[in-house]
């Protein structure tokens, strides 16, 4: 008769202990379309929309929750309060925090996150945490592969009508535009 072992207790233990260390400090929130799309949904994308932006630091275009100009974190997060404006719907990247799954295995992507062996996970809360990383994961993989094309297409747009509107300009209004452009190099 073969004895049944107790089942062990998760590697990986993480309680939010709302400390805000890492919505105060992050620089662009990663989010997807799907994250976007569930904030349609749900009524939020107007309060959310002004934030979204694009970060081109790592060589093409991210979508991000941008930081606001003189601050620092996430524009969702309330320092006084110690909240996020959209807990209920935020997006997958901080629901996954600090998982971080990257198409073959689960990582902590902050080992200073105060939460870290913080009390005690269940196997389903663990299973919660890994589905929302790998979930994180194939969301931003899919808008990575679009937001590229859609950048191109909105900017290639761009072009064609400064094209048209250069073209459709006086000799007179073109010197102009030329010699504000010279100004603004000075």
């Amino acid at each position: 008769m073969s004895e049944k072992k107790p089942k062990s207790a998760p590697k990986f233990v993480y309680n939010c202990v709302r400390c805000g260390q890492y919505c105060s400090r992050v620089e662009g929130v990663p989010i997807s379309f799907s994250d976007i799309g569930r904030w349609r949904k749900s009524g939020v994308l107007a309060s959310v929309s002004q934030s979204i932006g694009m970060d081109m630091s790592k060589g093409f275009p991210q979508l991000v929750l941008e930081t606001k100009e003189g601050t620092n974190g996430c524009p969702m997060y309330d320092a006084e309060n110690k909240n996020c404006q959209i807990y209920h719907d935020m997006p997958l990247n901080c629901q996954a925090y600090p998982l971080g799954y990257n198409g073959e295995k689960y990582f902590v992507t902050d080992k200073a996150c105060k939460g870290l062996g913080e009390g005690q996970m269940t196997v389903e809360q663990l299973r919660t945490q890994r589905d929302s990383a790998k979930e994180d994961y194939e969301a931003r993989v899919e808008s990575n592969t679009l937001v590229p094309l859609v950048y191109s297409i909105i900017m290639g747009n761009l072009v064609d009508q400064s094209k048209k509107a250069m073209e459709n300009m006086s000799e007179d209004k073109k010197s102009q535009l030329q010699d504000l452009i010279k100004e603004g190099d000075d």
